[in-house]
């Protein structure tokens, strides 16, 4: 909210607006957006190491139900809205979209058999660089 204290927070000292030491997208867009997960926490470096650690855990598991090709699609498809619900949540931009169209694809959104498949690239990418800018930030 423009105007409020946690709107006027500054990513934590030393950081930058994104996270990830080159690992940025090829957009340019930060794994971690760090100024939104500093107006999530309000300025709570603890509370923000802690997220980053459960986001880290949290996207390594989902990540792995969504890719199980044994597991029912309603099932990998919820876990990709898990997913995407935490990355918006700790401003992993690229991971929330990916998982989007993942959840999508094995909803049954998308045509082709191969769909929620080809979409796992990317969304393991996106998780892949996240975690990167996680570990270089838990450093």
């Amino acid at each position: 909210m423009p105007g409020s204290p946690a709107a006027s927070r500054s990513p934590p000292p030393g950081a930058t607006a994104g996270a990830g030491g080159g690992a940025a997208l090829a957009s340019g867009e930060p794994p971690i957006d760090l100024v939104h997960l500093a107006r999530q926490t309000d300025g709570d470096a603890a509370l923000q190491q802690e997220l980053l650690a459960l986001f880290d855990k949290q996207s390594a598991s989902l990540l792995a139900i969504v890719s199980d090709r044994s597991a029912e699609r309603r099932q990998r498809a919820d876990a990709a809205h898990q997913l995407k619900g935490s990355a918006l949540a700790m401003g992993a931009g690229a991971v929330a979209r990916a998982a989007a169209v993942v959840e999508t694809a094995l909803s049954g959104g998308a045509a082709g058999p191969g769909a929620p498949e080809s979409a796992l690239v990317g969304l393991a990418a996106a998780v892949a660089a996240a975690r990167a800018a996680v570990a270089k930030l838990r450093d």
